[in-house]
């Protein structure tokens, strides 16, 4: 079984790390809301960083490609081939929080959410998940069914991220089987997935749902170091000329 490391980290508020990215991403950073700049600017270079030691490569000869806001793959590589990744950040401004990782055997997704107590989440659970989950989530203390229920939709998002799919159809099409407190997959996912790996934890102190799932069996190693940084973002540089 082969290991993969699941590393978690702090966006950096500076935007230090900006110098790595490529032109496309530097033009959908300056579209971004100023606040969401530190969690995407951090994800991409340790994206970057990961990629360039499994590719020998700098962290900016990385040649990552994205249409939109769809999928992020690697010039010239098939994506069902490896080297399999995935990216999460959440979060915002000096609280934002990036999350990388790279598998070289298994396609691989991941997924981070912080709990959002403005969300009404018994009325979505009820309303989006299946029926047998929104069932064990509604008869939990009100505290640990929000727990449980941002953790299930992180693992679903990973799933989407996984099998490159659509959120709303994966928050009921993707169904878990918890009743044991194994988290195992209890139909076949949407894309035709009868069997994965889901690696899942609850980081309480930051209120962040960590979610890792895989077509096969790996061993899930969390490399999370959540330190804040306080400060204001830097102006952006480095940005394409008109």
């Amino acid at each position: 079984m082969s290991d993969v490391t699941f590393k978690i980290r702090a966006a950096e508020p500076s935007l230090a790390a900006q110098d790595v990215l490529s032109e496309s991403e530097h033009t959908r950073l300056a579209g971004m809301h100023e606040g969401a700049r530190p969690a995407f600017v951090t994800a991409r270079a340790m994206l970057r960083a990961e990629l360039g030691s499994y590719m020998g490569l700098t962290a900016k000869a990385v040649p990552l490609c994205q249409v939109d806001v769809g999928r992020i793959t690697i010039e010239g590589f098939d994506p069902n081939d490896p080297p399999y990744f995935s990216v999460s950040h959440t979060g915002a401004a000096e609280a934002g929080i990036s999350a990388v990782a790279v598998s070289e055997d298994t396609p691989i997704g991941i997924d981070i959410q912080q709990i959002d107590h403005a969300i009404n989440w018994q009325r979505v659970a009820e309303r989006r998940f299946p029926e047998a989950e929104w069932a064990l989530i509604s008869a939990m203390p009100e505290a640990e069914g929000r727990a449980l229920f941002f953790t299930l939709w992180a693992i679903k998002e990973a799933f989407v991220k996984m099998e490159d799919g659509k959120l709303m159809p994966y928050l009921r099409g993707v169904e878990i089987d918890f009743s044991d407190g194994q988290f195992r997959l209890a139909a076949p996912t949407p894309a035709g997935l009868v069997s994965a790996g889901i690696f899942f934890t609850f980081i309480p102190e930051f209120e962040l749902a960590v979610a890792c799932v895989t077509r096969d069996p790996v061993n899930v190693a969390l490399d999370s170091a959540i330190r804040h940084t306080s400060g204001t973002a830097n102006s952006l540089h480095n940005l394409p000329s008109d």
